[in-house]
């Protein structure tokens, strides 16, 4: 069940990158170019070389079709791999047979590898999915965003490289959402969000590219300010403050790689924390060597220009929709935030609701305001 539910939700994200994707004119595109600083302020330590490497293949060799699998404690250790590309490519097999065959697949290349290399525990296996073509989309997505949430962080006094987080956390795709709550290009928990203010009826800010982007650049900065260390800040942002902080002290050690080591750490210090700062330093190696891992036609989508507004009062939908040439659409792409089950019910939009809209027709913000 757990592995048909991973298929279905590998499916679906699919469909959702495809649709951020959606035939963009070729104006609105262009060759990719990096704009990490040469000099960063993350560095590659000799405990995590292995990880890191370990998770650039991931990035950058193996799609969505292949996986490796791997020791547990220690992704390094690659068992083998699998290919699922003949089952997903094969027109003749529906969904459904599609998912049973990988399913099967996967077992019987585990039971294999298990016997080959001896392992008394099976728990102790397990299978990392490639992420190579998902990366390339999320290439090609995050030119709408990063140079905004770089300007975000640079106001924070905050490393730009953090805002490629986002490559980790949701591969740009602003609707992402984990089986735990957590929602977002950020992946931002209710917990953090609600007191704030970001969850309402009508929207959802954590699924507002650039409002979540400020409250991340804020749980970083509060995350670094507490522990004074980026590789902990970082992990906390994925594990949380207060977990860090607990391990730290219990262990008397604030170095990453001892907690990673360590036994005595709570039972939410699972696969993901101790890999996350990995995973992140791998996706910077990645975006360093782009055009060598992915090849020189390699694009990204330009920055979108665009104006974020409040609505002064309520306004019917289909004058709103005037700021989108009349594409429900086009502002539907435009505002992943808003709760669209609700909206798309009411003839007047309610007073206070923050829209994105296209820079082009901000000025009829105001025309539509006084007409009414």
């Amino acid at each position: 069940m757990r592995s048909k539910k991973k298929f279905i939700l590998y499916l679906a994200t699919s469909l959702i990158l495809s649709w951020n994707l959606a035939t963009p004119c070729a104006a609105a595109i262009q060759k990719w170019n990096s704009t990490l600083p040469e000099n960063s302020y993350f560095k590659i330590s000799d405990g995590l070389t292995e990880r890191v490497e370990f998770w650039m293949k991931i990035y950058s060799h193996y799609n969505t079709n292949q996986g490796v699998f791997h020791l547990i404690d220690d992704p390094s250790f690659v068992l083998g791999e699998v290919d699922f590309t003949s089952i997903t490519e094969n027109a003749v097999l529906s969904g459904y047979e599609k998912q049973k065959q990988i399913q099967k697949l996967t077992e019987l290349k585990r039971q294999e590898l298990i016997q080959k290399w001896k392992i008394s525990d099976p728990k102790k296996v397990r299978l990392q999915m490639g992420l190579k073509d998902r990366m390339q989309k999320a290439f090609f997505i995050s030119g709408r965003y990063l140079p905004t949430m770089e300007k975000i962080f640079q106001k924070k006094g905050l490393p730009i490289e953090l805002t490629r987080l986002v490559f980790v956390e949701s591969s740009f795709n602003v609707l992402a959402q984990s089986k735990v709550g957590a929602s977002g290009l950020w992946q931002i928990m209710p917990s953090v969000a609600r007191p704030l203010g970001y969850m309402q009826a009508h929207y959802d800010k954590r699924n507002h590219p650039f409002y979540a982007t400020e409250l991340a650049a804020e749980i970083l900065k509060t995350n670094y300010q507490k522990l004074e260390s980026w590789p902990l800040a970082i992990t906390a942002y994925n594990h949380g403050l207060n977990g860090i902080k607990r391990m730290v002290q219990n262990n008397q050690t604030n170095q990453l790689e001892d907690l990673i080591e360590s036994e005595n750490v709570s039972r939410s210090w699972g696969f993901a924390s101790k890999n996350f700062y990995a995973c992140f330093l791998a996706v910077l190696e990645v975006e360093k060597n782009a055009h060598s891992l992915f090849g020189e036609q390699l694009f990204q989508s330009k920055l979108q220009t665009v104006k974020q507004i409040n609505l002064p009062k309520a306004l019917p939908q289909s004058q709103i929709l005037q700021l989108f040439n009349g594409s429900m659409t086009r502002f539907k792409q435009m505002n992943p935030h808003l709760h669209w089950n609700k909206i798309t019910r009411r003839k007047k939009l309610p007073a206070g609701l923050p829209l994105i809209v296209p820079a082009d027709t901000y000025h009829l913000v105001a025309r539509l305001h006084s007409s009414l």
